[in-house]
């Protein structure tokens, strides 16, 4: 059983130690209404998007628990890494700068694009480097993970890399919007590294509002796409992410808590096409017979909602250290959400009917309405 433990929580940014796990990497999950927005709302698009995640971050690195780790490397030591397109949106080189007042890290970039072949995910392309890293740099990385392909080619890279520099590293700090395959990934890293550089000191993993689940061939689904789409369903979930699903009807309902990151922020026509894709589907389910609250319960399912008594001893498990008045408020939520007026109408197909069709005009208006 894996829960979170509160380590500090505050309107403005939360942490929460990821507990367990049987692994070297300290990981952790924290939240930031920044994030929330991106991870709820896909009308967050384009720079706004990269905005929202560039100040999540800054508040993130500001609170940070293994902040020590920061602090205790020389001027030019923190170094950021990008994979490209998707960790540019997190923004780490001016979070940092916001949260530290660090001026002169180094940054380096790497593509390394994944595609599908014969049924497996492979590094289609990784040709482009720009990778200086100092001695004893303590390395930042932020990027969406799903299956983990790119991530692993590229932190293979970046050992190569050090090692033909006669170089080092001192510990390695990743943000991720994500799933659990990551965490198998540093667990292996760290291992090396260690072997690699006698100073090698910590690995920290930090989830973005929760550690999400992973649609596979056999996700009990309607619509999914294996292998790319983070879910709701059966993810562990900030408590700060989880409140927040009670002020949308359409964010428990989304396909995927980010879609893909890096058209979201540069392509923003191929995105919209393809969240618009999703909903236009979820609409025609609708006139095909199902009602919102089939489609409520299949991504959002509230297995521990049966009552105020349930949910306080389901949530004093996975969420420990959290005052029994957030749970308290999280059933009054649910409670306003669920109301008899609201079940008779969600059990029709006209309220997923209208809940699509209105979703979809706000998608078309923000893809072709003028800038601000």
């Amino acid at each position: 059983m894996l829960w979170l433990e509160a380590v500090s929580r505050s309107p403005e940014v939360s942490w929460y130690k990821l507990g367990g796990l049987d692994s070297p990497v300290q990981s952790w999950v924290v939240s930031t209404p920044q994030t929330i927005s991106v991870c709820n709302d896909p009308l967050v698009l384009g720079v706004e998007y990269s905005d929202l995640m560039r100040r999540g971050m800054a508040s993130a690195l500001s609170s940070a628990p293994f902040g020590p780790l920061l602090r205790g490397a020389e001027p030019g030591q923190v170094c950021i890494m990008n994979f490209l397109r998707g960790s540019l949106n997190f923004g780490l080189r001016e979070a940092l700068w916001r949260a530290t007042g660090s001026n002169v890290h180094p940054t380096c970039f790497m593509s390394s694009q994944r595609t599908r072949k014969e049924g497996k995910w492979e590094v289609r392309e990784d040709m482009y480097r720009k990778i200086n890293i100092p001695a004893g740099a303590v390395m930042l990385v932020g990027d969406v993970v799903a299956t983990g392909t790119t991530v692993e080619n590229g932190l293979q890279v970046i050992r190569e890399v050090l090692k033909e520099q006669g170089t080092s590293l001192r510990g390695l700090v990743f943000f991720t919007i994500g799933g659990p395959r990551i965490e198998e990934i540093l667990s292996e890293m760290d291992a090396l590294f260690r072997q690699d550089f006698p100073d090698y000191q910590e690995t920290h993993l930090v989830y973005l509002e929760g550690r999400f689940g992973l649609a596979e061939q056999d996700t009990p689904l309607t619509i999914a796409i294996p292998g790319t789409d983070l879910l709701r369903t059966g993810a562990l979930l900030s408590p700060e992410l989880e409140r927040s699903q009670y002020d949308s009807l359409t964010a428990p309902l989304e396909r995927c808590a980010i879609y893909d990151a890096g058209s979201r922020a540069f392509d923003v026509a191929e995105y919209v096409e393809d969240v618009v894709g999703y909903w236009e589907q979820v609409r025609r389910l609708s006139r095909r017979g199902r009602s919102l609250q089939e489609a409520l319960r299949e991504r959002w399912p509230e297995a521990d909602y049966r009552d105020l008594a349930h949910l306080r001893a389901a949530k004093a498990q996975t969420w420990r250290g959290l005052d029994e008045g957030f749970v308290d408020a999280l059933w009054a939520a649910w409670s306003r959400r669920w109301t008899p007026e609201f079940i008779e109408r969600a059990r029709t197909t006209k309220a997923l009917d209208a809940l699509a069709s209105a979703h979809l005009a706000r998608l078309h208006r923000v893809a072709t309405g003028p800038s601000r």
